[in-house]
Formats: structure tokens, C-alpha cells, sequence
């Protein structure tokens, strides 16, 4: 049973493509496969008995599956998106719409049930063109149907009573913009629903970045990060994949914001935000913890000490050589690191990096201090907090 389904999701990913977009894109184009072979198989019987020449009829079915396989050799292939029109709707169905226009011309007695087929290209229609799309539809078919009709009946007029063609087409040329009216009206509405689906993701977005983010900095926020910090604990207790903890602090920034005002203190912050994203890998999260405080954590591979306080290194000299405003203030932090171990509550491994942060004050601030994990049998033995 594996076998078969594996076979059957390959012959699938095959035939419609393994991106949701083209399979979307692909299921919409089977259905002109499916009408145009139903039109092939009436056509061919219409062909066997007498209906329907030979030569036109075969030309029209070279026709039909021609372009049934480039439309579908385009959008499975996604050459459509580089010809911009993703789905080749517009396309599809003014070709269908002279399909029908010329199976109206070869078709005889039963030439009339042809026109019912522009009512299903323009059904078809409601629902994958837009509204402008939808009036370009709608004014080719009536137009389309006129040139036609004017055609036949000046080629064989024998065949084709002008009176009869005529009041065929005023039928159609009114029935048509009723039926093309409905499908813009819907095109409408859809464009409306796909405008305001947009605009709901964006706005959830904007309402997920604000419940994340802290908005000076751009930095994930407090809550944001012990979330984080809660999945890479599960990570490590299921894998191993360890990480470390870097509890940052601008050494003086109340001076900045005594000297130079609230403004600078906003701009500092954010200059140190910016040029710490810089420099850490994108694996690596940096969050505002409060104030002036920030946290970082960097997972595996590499989450050693030893990487932490390169990477600690690497931000501190950026600073140094990228001076905030004039050129005159250049911020400078003090740091303490620490590893998680597996199974530590998060308090105790944040007490550990806020000590090693003390420490690197007490030492002169502008410097980092490593505080290693104490051994197993020193540690509490208490099960990782609940975040």
C-alpha cells in the first residue's frame, strides 16, 4: 500500500507539479482538458457521420489540442508567471472563445448548441479573470460572433440566411453583456475579497510584530524571547542541541540621557539594535530585556563560550568603529555569559549570566565575563520553568 501511494503522489507531483501554486494553477487548466476532449469525441462522431467535413474538422481538432497542451506545458512549467499571467486565464479562454467560433462555422444543423459553450468560457471566467479582464472577454465574444456571422453569410449565402444569422446575433449580442454583467459583478466581489484578505494579513502581521517586537529597537520583546528561549529548551531536551545565554548592558546610558537628552538615549539604543543584528549569524536572537538590558542567545552549532564571546567581540568593535551622531559618543557594553545546561530551570541560568554581567562591571564595565556552569552536583536539582 506504501508503494501505491508513493507511485500515485509521484505520477500526481508529475502530472500537476509539486509547488501548491501551479498545482492550483494546473487543476483550474484540467478543466479545459476536460471540456475540450468531450468537443474532441463529439466532434469526431460528427465527423463519421457526415456533420462535419473532414478536412475543417480535423483542423480544429489540431487546433484545440495544440493549444490545450502549450497552456498546460506553460503553467505547469510556470513559464506563464515570466509571461505574466500566472494562470494564462485571459488567454485560455478568448482561444476557447475561437475554438467555438470556428466550430459554429463548420458544424451544420447542430451549429446553433455551439453558442452554449460561450456561456460556460464566460462561467468559467467569474471565477479566474479579473472584472477589466471579464469586459475584454465579453466585448470579444459579441464582436468575435459578429465578424463571423457577417462572414458566412457573405461567403455562402445559400447556407446562411441573413435574417436567421441576424437574429441569432441580436440573441446573443443580449444575452451575452447579461451573462458577461454577472461575471464582472463577481469578478468584482472576488478582487474586493482578494484586496481585503491582504489587508487582514498585513494587519495581522502588524498586530504579531507589535505582540513581538519592542517598537524602538525593532528587536524581538521580553515575552517574545522567553518564548524562544522555552523552544530551544524543548530542542535541547530532545536533541541536544545546546545554547547560550549573553545578558548585555550600555555601560553609562544614563549619562547619555543626562548629557544629550531622551533622544540620544532612543538613538543609541537603536544604533547598538542595528549594528549587533549585523554582526550575529541569523540563528542567533537578540532581544530588548529592559532599559538599556538585552539578552542573547546563541544556539547550536557552536554555542560555546568560546563563540559567544567572539561574537560579543565582533559587536563591541563595530561600535568602536561606528561612532553614534556627530562621531563623538561611542557606546561601549558590559556582557556576562553562561551556558544552559540540560534540565536547569531558565531562572537560575539567567541569575548565572546576570552575576557574570555584575562581574564584568565590577571589573571595569567595557569587557565580558564568562561564568561556567557550575558541575552536576552542584547544580539544584529542579526541572526547567515553565514559561
Amino acid at each position: 500500500m506504501t508503494t501505491v501511494s508513493a507511485c500515485w503522489r509521484a505520477l500526481t507531483d508529475l502530472v500537476l507539479g509539486a509547488d501548491a501554486r501551479v498545482r492550483r494553477r494546473v487543476r483550474l487548466s484540467m478543466i479545459a482538458v476536460w471540456g475540450y476532449s468531450i468537443s474532441s469525441v463529439l466532434l469526431v462522431y460528427a465527423m463519421q457521420i457526415g456533420l462535419v467535413a473532414r478536412v475543417p474538422g480535423e483542423m480544429l481538432l489540431a487546433y484545440m489540442w495544440v493549444g490545450m497542451t502549450t497552456f498546460y506545458l506553460l503553467v505547469r512549467t510556470d513559464w506563464s508567471t515570466r509571461l505574466g499571467s500566472p494562470g494564462m486565464d485571459l488567454p485560455q479562454c478568448l482561444y476557447a472563445l475561437v475554438a467555438i467560433l470556428f466550430a459554429y462555422a463548420i458544424t451544420g444543423p447542430v451549429r446553433s448548441s455551439v453558442l452554449m459553450m460561450i456561456a460556460l468560457v464566460l462561467v468559467f471566467g467569474m471565477f479566474t479573470l479579473s472584472a477589466r479582464q471579464v469586459f475584454i472577454m465579453g466585448a470579444a465574444t459579441v464582436l468575435g460572433l459578429g465578424v463571423v456571422m457577417a462572414t458566412l453569410v457573405q461567403l455562402y449565402p445559400a447556407e446562411f440566411d441573413p435574417k436567421l444569422e441576424l437574429i441569432k446575433f441580436v440573441l446573443a449580442a443580449s444575452t451575452l453583456p447579461a451573462v458577461s454583467a454577472v461575471a464582472f459583478y463577481v469578478a468584482q466581489v472576488r478582487g474586493r475579497l482578494v484586496q481585503q484578505k491582504a489587508e487582514l494579513r498585513k494587519a495581522f502581521d502588524r498586530l504579531q510584530d507589535i505582540a513581538t517586537r519592542d517598537e524602538l529597537t525593532g528587536l524581538v520583546n521580553r515575552r517574545h524571547m522567553l518564548s524562544l528561549i522555552q523552544q530551544a529548551m524543548q530542542r535541547q531536551q530532545r536533541a541536544g542541541e545546546g545554547f547560550c545565554l549573553a545578558l548585555i548592558d550600555l555601560d553609562h546610558f544614563k549619562r547619555i540621557n543626562d548629557l544629550h537628552g531622551h533622544q540620544a538615549g532612543d538613538a543609541a539604543l537603536r544604533h547598538f539594535a542595528e549594528t549587533a543584528r549585523a554582526e550575529l549569524r541569523q540563528t542567533d536572537t537578540l532581544a530588548r530585556w529592559g532599559g538599556e538590558e538585552f539578552l542573547l542567545m546563541l544556539p547550536s552549532p557552536d554555542p560555546g563560550p568560546g563563540g559567544a564571546l567572539q561574537a560579543l567581540g565582533r559587536i563591541r568593535e563595530a561600535l568602536q568603529a561606528q561612532p553614534l551622531a556627530d562621531g563623538s559618543l561611542r557606546l561601549g557594553f558590559s556582557a556576562g555569559i553562561t551556558e544552559h545546561p540540560a534540565g536547569e530551570a531558565l531562572d537560575l541560568t539567567l541569575e548565572r549570566a546576570d552575576r557574570a554581567l555584575y562581574a564584568a562591571k565590577a571589573a571595569g564595565r567595557q569587557r565580558t565575563e564568562v561564568l561556567p556552569v557550575p558541575a552536576p552536583r552542584e547544580r539544584p536539582l529542579v526541572k526547567p520553568a515553565q514559561v
